[in-house]
């Protein structure tokens, strides 16, 4: 289903706060990655063995694309073992002076507590292109830095990342 018109502006919020509701700014973002893996509550084919020192479950390693096939969003999240992702979301959509596309990029480390994701940028940055308002374009703006936290569950090549209010995204597993 494409992006309607009053849908925009809510899903162009969520991008750039990075995709689903970001920790309140008075919760301080915890400990970083720590030796010992821990793991969400296991679920049929999430992977449990993780090497001795990993920081990141090697289940959640790797690269993820939204799986929403009828969205005006892309979402692209990259886990590497050692605690370090990078997200890009792409939200493009036509307007009668053609497509307006805002983009989100972020990096930093994430961390797993159990079944909780924490991802605290290091980096954050948004950019704008609307044929109908180029003087209103900007590129890679700073923007936010605040920790997101997920509830997060991979089977099989599909992680689930769920925000405290319940938004569920789904993610399909790519090939390096």
């Amino acid at each position: 289903m494409a992006v309607t018109g009053a849908l925009r502006p809510l899903l162009l919020v969520a991008l750039l706060m990075g995709v689903t509701a970001c920790t309140s700014g008075g919760e301080p973002p915890g400990p970083g990655p720590t030796p010992r893996t821990a793991s969400p509550t296991p679920a049929p084919g999430t992977t449990h063995a993780d090497p001795p020192g990993q920081a990141l479950p090697q289940g959640l390693v790797g690269t993820w694309l939204s799986d929403s096939k009828d969205s005006d969003a892309a979402l692209t999240y990259r886990f590497r073992a050692d605690g370090g992702y990078t997200f890009t979301g792409v939200l493009a959509y036509d307007s009668p002076d053609g497509i307006v596309q805002v983009t989100h990029a972020s990096e930093g480390t994430a961390r797993v507590r159990g079944p909780q994701l924490v991802m605290t940028p290091g980096k954050a940055e948004t950019s704008r292109r609307d044929p109908g308002d180029p003087e209103g374009d900007y590129s890679k703006r700073p923007a936010a830095r605040t920790p997101q936290r997920h509830t997060w569950e991979v089977t099989g090549d599909v992680l689930a990342l769920t925000d405290r209010k319940g938004l569920r995204v789904t993610y399909e597993r790519r090939s390096p």
